[in-house]
């Protein structure tokens, strides 16, 4: 596995996953869901769409999203001290629908997915199905993914990814340090937020092609944290994230990065944000570089019958995340 350039190709991915958000409010999005669920689909597509997916993701053939993404599903597995759980679901709709049996194969050596069959013709019925699938996975926080009104006796096939993940900082924040302290939302509007507020030593970083700060937060186990990029303007983050869409190396940003004390001052916050994956990446798609076959279904090989099945529904993105002071 070729580990810089699958972090390079997710990274850019992300970002023109990001770019294609709205920009004026807070959101908080999980690309990674998208990427599982297209490089999943990648396998199963065939051509014209397989070959454009291979070519939006800069992945060169199969056997290296086989290696990358089973790497990845190990190393998720392997964490300590936070909890993350990534989980992939395929909905077949009832007989005589099914998958080959290399796809099935892809998706849980691969992705570690599960299957069931299921009437599509009982929308309400299906969606509640899968909605109550996606809320336990999630430890209850991400409810009603799925309306009933987009699943009718036409659907027969519903790709879905939950993603979960909760973390405690190795170093927390004082609730006592928190105050009142004003933001700038834009160049013409300030809001006052809580602001919370330590010193301590964290790694840090300054990137001046990028004009961004860099500090990297590690939550208990020191096997994950959060790497926050503070653009020096502060209209700066169109920029920087669209040098980030343009394949801009932040890998090799975060490795220059050094220890130091450091005075931290994080907003206390909550967001939760629906993003429609299917409305989404026709949007972006130029920009993206994602075959307009995702819009109408890319074609995946049915074993019974024989015509090629179309990906329905790739589900809508529900995420939420708290930053919050914990003593």
């Amino acid at each position: 596995m070729d580990l810089k350039r699958f972090n390079i190709s997710v990274t850019t991915f992300s970002m023109k996953f990001c770019n294609e958000l709205e920009r004026n409010k807070n959101v908080v999005s999980s690309p990674l869901s998208a990427e599982i669920l297209l490089a999943l689909m990648t396998l199963g597509a065939t051509d014209p769409a397989h070959s454009q997916l291979l070519k939006a993701f800069d992945f060169p053939d199969d056997d290296f999203i086989r290696s990358s993404f089973t790497t990845v599903s190990q190393k998720f597995k392997a964490i300590k001290g936070v909890t993350l759980n990534v989980a992939n679901k395929v909905y077949i709709k009832e007989r005589p629908y099914d998958l080959v049996p290399e796809i099935k194969k892809d998706a849980v050596d691969v992705f570690d997915a599960d299957f069931e069959k299921i009437d599509f013709s009982h929308g309400a019925a299906a969606a509640a199905l899968i909605n109550n699938w996606v809320e336990s996975k999630t430890n209850n926080r991400i409810k009603d993914i799925l309306d009933s009104s987009s699943i009718n006796d036409d659907t027969r096939l519903i790709l879905v990814n939950a993603v979960y993940f909760k973390g405690n900082w190795k170093t927390p924040f004082n609730a006592r340090s928190t105050r009142d302290h004003p933001f700038n939302t834009s160049l013409t509007n300030t809001v006052n937020v809580h602001m919370m507020t330590m010193e301590h030593n964290f790694k840090y970083g300054e990137d001046q092609d990028l004009d961004v700060q860099l500090l990297e937060m590690p939550y208990i186990g020191n096997e994950a944290s959060m790497l926050i990029i503070l653009p020096n303007e502060i209209d700066g983050l169109p920029n920087v994230m669209q040098k980030l869409a343009n394949g801009y190396d932040i890998i090799g940003a975060v490795e220059k990065m050094f220890s130091t004390k450091v005075r931290v001052m994080v907003p206390k916050f909550k967001i939760e944000t629906t993003i429609d994956l299917k409305k989404l990446l026709p949007k972006g798609r130029k920009r993206m570089k994602v075959s307009e076959q995702i819009n109408d279904g890319a074609s995946t090989p049915a074993a019974e019958p024989t015509e090629a099945m179309q990906v329905d529904d790739v589900i809508t993105s529900i995420s939420t995340l708290d930053c919050v002071d914990t003593y």
